[in-house]
């Protein structure tokens, strides 16, 4: 792990000073591409925090729009601009953690999905310490693979917040029903779980059809997938698939996930929905109108289209 020493010091000059990363790089006589790197990890543990609070009036107007019709307590709408580094999810992301860090407190849970956007949320809390929090997932926590553990977002969140972190043992999507069971039947898996539906805050993305990080990461095969299309699915949801009415799909696949069960995420105070993107408009829309979420955090392109 690169010294705080050196991060500061980049990024001193870099964000303080306004040195190009090429002035940088010749002064300190490391490769630019270094440089850049060690930019990106000075914000990752919190060297670095960057602010921005413009919000416009076209994105004030639409989220009081959002809010009103899926009757929400809170909506925050993220500019939709994304780079060569950055995608969409990683924006809402960075974006979401200003709006999530108003709302925590001392002596909270906080239940945490999977992915992308979870994961930049969490990396963007501003470092603080909170007393008697505990933060838990709301899927499995085991991988078979490192890669597959820069989606987790739970442990950074805990990380950030100085909180207590749990661990639900058992990958988000098991080989078969029996072994889900066998899992969820644990006294282990059953505290976590009862943790999370007593949580005081759920922060939630949800996946679309056009692609599929539960694949992407080999939690399930191409012909798994490429079934699942077959029965023209909106979206996915805490590792479960949806129809267009907003119910599961009747599909092996969605007997087999480890975690807390959609419907029964609705009965925690507050439940925010972190999502943009075409391809996840559909169920969005679909899960917002049944009252799923009480707050929300897209960005402009996609709340213009809900």
């Amino acid at each position: 792990m690169t010294s705080i020493g050196l991060l500061a010091r980049v990024a001193h000059q870099y964000f303080v000073l306004g040195e190009t990363q090429q002035a940088i790089a010749e002064r300190l006589q490391i490769n630019r591409t270094k440089i850049h790197r060690l930019l990106a990890e000075a914000k990752e543990r919190g060297i670095v925090s960057i602010r921005i609070n413009a919000g416009t009036s076209q994105a004030l107007e639409m989220e009081e729009q959002l809010r009103r019709k899926y009757r929400l307590d809170i909506c925050s709408v993220t500019p939709n601009d994304t780079g060569s580094e950055l995608g969409l999810s990683e924006v809402i992301g960075i974006y979401a953690a200003q709006t999530v860090e108003t709302l925590l407190r001392d002596d909270m849970t906080v239940a945490m999905a999977w992915g992308r956007t979870m994961r930049w949320l969490a990396s963007n809390i501003e470092p603080v310490a909170l007393r008697n929090v505990t933060v838990v997932p709301l899927l499995g926590s085991l991988s078979r693979r490192s890669s597959i553990d820069k989606y987790d977002a739970a442990a950074v969140f805990a990380q950030r917040t100085q909180a207590e972190s749990y661990y639900l043992p058992g990958p988000i999507i098991c080989d078969s029903r029996e072994s889900r069971e066998t899992i969820l039947q644990q006294p282990s898996a059953r505290e976590v779980i009862q943790k999370a539906l007593n949580a005081d805050l759920a922060l939630m993305s949800v996946g679309g059809t056009t692609s599929s990080t539960l694949r992407s990461v080999g939690y399930m095969t191409d012909e798994e997938f490429d079934d699942i299309l077959s029965m023209k699915p909106i979206g996915n949801f805490l590792g479960y698939f949806f129809d267009r009415n907003a119910e599961l799909i009747d599909h092996p696949v969605n007997e087999r996930i480890v975690g807390v069960y959609p419907l029964d995420t609705m009965n925690i105070p507050k439940r925010i929905l972190v999502s943009g993107g075409k391809n996840k408009v559909g169920i969005m829309a679909k899960l917002l109108e049944k009252g799923f979420f009480t707050g929300l955090i897209t960005d402009q392109e996609t709340g213009s289209s809900l």
